[in-house]
């Protein structure tokens, strides 16, 4: 009696040891692998994606993007000189792609804010006000401007040149800086000796050629007739532009002419060593006023003879080059 109810017992016992070792055979060798598997998910690729494609791609499978986004500029392309990701592409990811991960794992990605160089754009050709609209789109400065006359580019405030160049890398807010034509080289003349001419005839020549008569002084003269052209600014010898303004003293009277005085012969040598152009001018201080007479570079010697009108006790002064180099009183 007692044996067999130990032998139930036993066989009790032993049906469920052998159905433990069943059950926890079949766990461990069947269902936590399979939950393990389960649980792996391939990270795929996120660079050269947007952010919003990226967060796509990341919860579509599974998985959970990290709040933090760095944020860095991207690398330059040497061959292009041109940034390799654009502004708000993912250039980087944490885990790597082709990374087996479980559901739980974050992932981190890199955006660029692009390249902190630009591309300088190409302004030849364009106009001051266009190329200065084009270089703020571009996120640059204007630099230094200088000009220069230029016979291919006869429209003024026109780009000729620049530097850097165009499709240089250069950084952000950096100056671009820039050459401007002045239009076409004017024709440049040497002024002759207009004394003793005409003023009818001086008119009509210096018209003809393009310049200009700024004002007509007439003067008494005790040897030059009357009509005839006593002196003239710029000098005999000065290279003058088209559209220059030129100055004429006439012999003679006008109805708004009627101050007294005298003429007074100016004698000043100009001397040029190694060819080093001088800038002289000669003032006259009298009864009249205090007036310039000469304003003129000359590029070679000259002896200067000129007579000029002068009002009571006079004083001349005689600069070359903004220095004082002879005073002269007159009684």
């Amino acid at each position: 009696m007692i044996y067999n109810i130990l032998n139930s017992i036993f066989k009790i016992y032993f049906s469920f040891f052998v159905t433990i070792n069943c059950v926890g055979f079949f766990v461990v060798f069947w269902l936590i692998p399979e939950w393990i598997q389960t649980e792996d998910v391939t990270i795929p690729s996120l660079i050269g994606e947007t952010y919003q494609n990226a967060a796509s791609t990341v919860i579509g499978i599974g998985l959970t993007l990290d709040d933090q986004i760095e944020e860095k500029p991207s690398p330059v392309n040497p061959n292009t000189q041109k940034a390799v990701y654009a502004k708000g592409i993912v250039m980087a990811q944490n885990p790597l792609s082709k990374t087996r991960v479980k559901r739980s794992k974050l992932i981190r990605i890199v955006l660029s804010t692009g390249s902190e160089m630009n591309s300088v754009p190409n302004m030849t050709g364009k106009d001051i006000q266009a190329a200065e609209k084009i270089l703020q789109e571009s996120q640059f400065r204007r630099g230094y401007v200088a000009t220069v006359y230029s016979n291919q580019h006869p429209k003024e405030n026109t780009v000729i040149a620049q530097t850097p160049p165009a499709d240089t890398a250069l950084q952000r807010s950096g100056a671009v800086s820039l050459l401007l034509s002045l239009g076409v080289r004017p024709q440049a003349f040497e002024m002759p000796d207009l004394q003793g001419m005409l003023v009818n005839d001086v008119r009509s020549i210096l018209k003809s050629h393009g310049f200009k008569i700024q004002s007509v002084d007439y003067v008494l003269h005790p040897e030059i007739p009357h009509g005839q052209i006593v002196n003239h600014q710029p000098a005999m010898g000065t290279l003058i532009h088209v559209g220059q303004q030129i100055n004429l003293e006439v012999s003679g009277s006008h109805r708004s002419q009627n101050k007294r005085g005298h003429f007074y012969v100016i004698r000043y040598d100009i001397i040029i060593v190694d060819n080093q152009p001088k800038h002289l001018k000669i003032y006259i201080e009298d009864g009249l006023g205090k007036r310039k007479v000469v304003d003129t570079y000359y590029e070679s010697s000259m002896k200067i003879r000129k007579p000029y009108k002068i009002s009571g006790n006079a004083r001349i002064s005689i600069y070359e080059d903004g220095q004082l180099v002879k005073h002269q009183e007159i009684q």
